[in-house]
This record gives structure tokens, sequence and C-alpha cells, in this order.
């Protein structure tokens, strides 16, 4: 298992927009499976790999593509719980980016 604050556990990610995913990480922090379980795009999940750097204490650049073409990378905040993503696609015959903000809380499962 690696040091990072997320390995082996589950996050419920709120962002502005309305969009939650539910995000399961590998034990060694290098793969993630999301899924999206409410708002616009609800009812997809996928297994990416992930690309990690600790930024500053407890705080972690989190990137992958998928395989529609986007590519995402969050920064996590575990001290303050709070999420920044960005996004990007294509979309009319070019490439678009968006920015979000937003939650993050871990799922534990079972007692």
């Amino acid at each position: 298992m690696t040091d990072f604050a997320f390995a082996g556990k589950s996050f419920d990610i709120r962002l502005d927009n309305g969009v939650v995913f539910h995000n399961t990480f590998a034990v060694e922090g290098n793969r993630m499976v999301y899924e999206k379980i409410d708002g616009a795009v609800e009812g997809g999940s996928e297994e990416v790999e992930l690309f990690v750097a600790e930024v500053a204490s407890r705080m972690y650049l989190v990137g992958w593509n998928e395989v529609s073409g986007a590519a995402v990378a969050h920064v996590m905040d575990f001290k303050t719980k709070r999420v920044t993503a960005f996004r990007s696609l294509d979309a009319g015959g070019g490439r678009t980016g968006e920015v979000h903000t937003g939650t993050l809380e871990e799922v534990k499962r079972g007692g």
C-alpha cells in the first residue's frame, strides 16, 4: 500500500454542478473505478489508470484519461475535504474544458 491518503478507500465526490461520483481507489493508489451516481451524467462507470503527485501535505493531483477521450484531473485536499476538478473533452469540432469545485467524503464499508 502507498502513503496516498486515498489508497484502498472509497469516496463520494459532490461537484458544484450537481454531479456526484463514487470513486473507489486500488490499494496501490494507481487505479480507480469511478461511478456516476447522480446528476446529468448518472449511470456510467469505468476503471482508469491514475497519474498521481502529492503537491502538499495530504493534497494530491490525480489525473486520468477516459475511454471517451476525456482527460480529467482532480486536486484532492484531504485537510479541507475539498476537490477542484478539471475535465477536457472533444466538443463541437474542437476541445473544450471545464473546472468545478466540490467536496469529498470517505465512504466506509460495513462495520
